[in-house]
């Protein structure tokens, strides 16, 4: 049902979450400016389901947005590329594809992109075989992304140790004459061996001549307090409660830390440390202790570094519930952090509609899925209610309404009896006024069975109107278990979809 005596509440809010992002970076980067720009990183995508299955992915694109709003200002993306090959050592179509939608999301959100060969066990347990697939990898990588802006860079493998430790030197050397011959001046990124510790940092050997290389390291000491209860670590699975403390812990770090920077203006190379975090299972006060404690003496020897890792174990962000975790955010980032605590936190204002919020109401919240479709991010015209749109380029019905649609998290959770409201702005790029194209707005379970809590079909036009569905929780929902769904595949025209709103309890007082 239309409701348009909801547009000023709406006018308000869209005021109230209006900002600009950065600009990309255009002039090639010397690796020292690179890293002073790159700041502030984390770990994405390495284990996401989104490699095999696109349906099933947890990492959307419109996360890299999140990201740069949250204060990164770079993303780490963990390649396990060799899977994607064929017998000669040809990367899929589908892969680069899927690549190029991530990497694209990053560049229009104003982030730098590591594109990082993570298949480092694999080359540990054969060195022989290994060899020429990351040389096949760099050959295939270097010429796709040639063009790409200076704010993308490669790092030519994670990790390298075992038997990769005697010959990682001639491996550097060998893949960066690939990537020279596409990629004479792009940043490239190498680290020591053993597993990037940086006390093999003195065995690296680096071609004077190459003044375009990062060099990382990655740190996880003490290690039975950053891994107690990992069950991929044999010796520290069954460890918990093991404690960090910045009167104890310190001392090591920084003389861990001046190691490198000694090195690093011994060599004139410029430092990423690539991998931090302590994991989950963990005492979640040292946890936050040590994450701040390793980000902010990184920060102070001027080097750029990124967190292990956003959405899993070492986890940073909820994508269930489609929030930050507050103490480990708040230990990265800790100015932004506090920005993005105080525009969730409910007010008690009845008639302040930001009080009542329980999701992200920006564009970049909308998840598009089904037929072949690139929504983009427009500007409205002038006149227009709202000033931008997400624009899914439609052209013919499906055979099912749900075949095409655009998603939204709910990230709060919903109690029995609360009411709620979705807030949808929509039109239709039709050929006349009198055209009207079919859409379902559901308030909805976001995963099998899909349950509706309101299924609302409505009717839109070539002119913008604000549509309103409104339900009672049946009971109580999790925080991330609900989510606005439009359901499009009727639709054969473009539409436009303004930013997701969704309320609860939101009765204004008469003024």
């Amino acid at each position: 049902m239309k409701r348009n005596t909801f547009v000023g509440a709406f006018g308000a809010l869209v005021l109230t979450l209006m900002a600009c992002g950065p600009d990309m970076a255009k002039a090639e980067m010397s690796p020292q400016a690179q890293v002073a720009a790159m700041k502030r990183g984390v770990n994405v995508l390495g284990y996401d389901p989104l490699w095999k299955d696109p349906a099933k992915a947890r990492f959307q694109p419109r996360l890299m947005s999140v990201i740069r709003e949250g204060g990164f200002n770079t993303v780490r993306v963990n390649l396990h590329a060799f899977q994607h090959m064929d017998k000669d050592n040809r990367l899929s179509p589908f892969y680069f594809s899927t690549l190029d939608t991530m990497v694209d999301a990053a560049n229009k959100a104003g982030l730098h992109v590591i594109l990082d060969l993570h298949n480092f066990n694999e080359c540990a347990e054969d060195v022989k075989a290994c060899r020429p697939k990351i040389m096949a990898f760099w050959t295939q990588m270097a010429e796709h992304y040639k063009d790409a802006p200076d704010t993308v860079m490669f790092e030519i493998l994670n990790e390298p140790h075992g038997p990769v430790n005697a010959v990682w030197n001639d491996m550097i050397a060998e893949n960066l004459k690939i990537i020279r011959k596409t990629n004479p001046r792009r940043n490239v990124i190498v680290g020591p061996t053993s597993w990037n510790n940086l006390n093999d940092l003195e065995g690296l050997r680096l071609p004077a001549d190459d003044q375009h290389l990062i060099v990382t390291f990655h740190y996880y000491e003490p290690f039975v307090f950053t891994h107690q209860g990992a069950a991929w670590t044999p010796d520290f699975k069954d460890v918990k409660g093991v404690a960090w403390t910045k009167a104890e812990g310190q001392a090591r770090l920084d003389a861990d830390f001046d190691k490198v920077k000694a090195w690093s203006a011994r060599t004139g190379r410029p430092i990423l440390l690539g991998e931090f975090g302590a994991y989950d299972k963990g005492p979640l006060e040292s946890r936050v202790a040590y994450t701040e404690a390793v980000a902010r003496a990184a920060e102070a020897r001027n080097w750029a570094w990124a967190y292990w890792q956003f959405d899993s174990d070492f986890i940073v962000y909820d994508i269930p519930a489609d929030r930050w975790v507050k103490p480990i955010h708040g230990a990265l980032i800790p100015e932004q952090a506090a920005k993005v605590e105080a525009a969730q936190t409910p007010q008690v204002d009845p008639n302040d509609v930001m009080a009542h919020v329980i999701n992200t109401p920006k564009l970049s919240s909308w998840n598009a899925y089904g037929a072949p479709q690139n929504a983009t991010p427009v500007q409205t015209a002038e006149g227009a209610p709202i000033r931008s749109a997400l624009r899914i380029p439609l052209s013919a019905a499906q055979p099912n309404a749900w075949d095409v649609g655009a998603v939204a998290p709910i990230s709060q959770p919903v109690k029995k009896g609360d009411k709620l409201q979705a807030w949808v702005w929509a039109r239709a790029a039709t050929p006349d006024a009198a055209t009207r194209v079919p859409l379902n707005i559901q308030i909805s379970l976001n995963k099998a069975p899909w349950t509706a809590l309101v299924n609302t079909p409505v009717q839109i036009s070539s002119e913008w109107d604000m549509y309103v569905v409104q339900a009672v929780a049946d009971k109580d929902y999790e925080a991330g278990t609900l989510m606005l769904s439009l359901q499009l595949g009727k639709a054969a025209y473009p539409i436009e979809l303004g930013a997701p709103v969704v309320l609860r309890n939101y009765a204004p007082t008469a003024q």
